[in-house]
């Protein structure tokens, strides 16, 4: 994936409204992909991730548990990743899913177009820093594989939280770990089979000096949704940002066809960063 290409489409974009995420803004106006609600501890949680047949979804929650060393050690909080089912309009069967070792957390779960892959950030032993983007292949059976780390294409010293998919391949995250403009900025990268695509930041039309959690767009209204904590008193608020008649929208919406040369394997439940 070039850069300009990216880069220049979401960078066209110009801030048109926003209003709280819980609610308030026109219902047309909402995306409700992106929904979610406000903790306490964690701030922006993102709704669940439902698989395109409606019939799974898969979520994080967080309990307090006793640290695994340390005989008077305080309650954390541990998040943890489930899958349930929609069995007759309800969903059921509520299923904790292993992605990450005990005592570590594992959050923000996202699934591909194809229901093959299941995205997360996790701080597990042998991330790069303290949150990692992780993914893992899910089986016929619903069964996860191995969680492998997405590399330094993506992951950082610091938190890199929040993946969401776009177009099938195109992983969206929020990332602290570089210079960018300020908390958490949203940036880009491009996965396709076992490639990977160095990760681009959305830029200053899409990115503050506050926080930047979750991107969606809608290509049929030409649109994005960014949930942001930029507003008063830090409030997280849903943001429409709208695009131009840009030819550059197909570009864009092909970009998944590109660049096929770029080879970054898995390797040792890892995207090999390597050329």
């Amino acid at each position: 994936m070039k850069s300009s290409i990216v880069y220049s489409l979401l960078l066209s974009g110009i801030l048109m409204a926003s209003q709280s995420v819980l609610g308030q803004m026109a219902k047309e106006l909402i995306d409700p992909t992106i929904s979610g609600n406000i903790s306490t501890t964690e701030g922006y949680v993102p709704s669940m991730s439902v698989t395109k047949d409606g019939k799974t979804a898969y979520f994080s929650k967080g309990t307090m548990q006793k640290p695994l060393t340390g005989l008077f050690s305080k309650k954390e909080m541990v998040y943890e990743i489930y899958r349930v089912e929609n069995i007759n309009g309800e969903w059921k069967n509520e299923t904790k899913l292993a992605v990450c070792p005990t005592h570590y957390s594992a959050k923000h779960p996202t699934i591909s177009g194809d229901g093959t892959r299941l995205f997360f950030a996790s701080n597990m032993k042998g991330s790069y820093g303290k949150y990692d983007i992780y993914v893992a292949d899910i089986k016929a059976d619903g069964s996860l594989g191995v969680s492998k780390n997405l590399g330094p294409k993506v992951n950082t010293k610091e938190d890199e939280l929040y993946p969401s998919i776009y177009n099938e391949t195109l992983l969206f995250f929020a990332s602290e770990g570089r210079d960018g403009f300020g908390g958490l900025d949203l940036y880009a990268t491009q996965v396709v089979k076992n490639t990977l695509t160095p990760s681009v930041n959305l830029g200053d039309h899409i990115n503050s000096s506050s926080n930047e959690y979750a991107i969606q767009l809608s290509p049929e209204k030409k649109m994005g949704f960014v949930v942001s904590n930029r507003g008063f008193n830090n409030t997280i608020s849903q943001y429409t940002v709208a695009y131009g008649r840009s030819k550059k929208q197909n570009d864009y919406n092909n970009v998944a066809e590109r660049d096929t040369d770029l080879q970054y394997e898995y390797v040792d439940a890892s995207f090999e960063d390597q050329q």
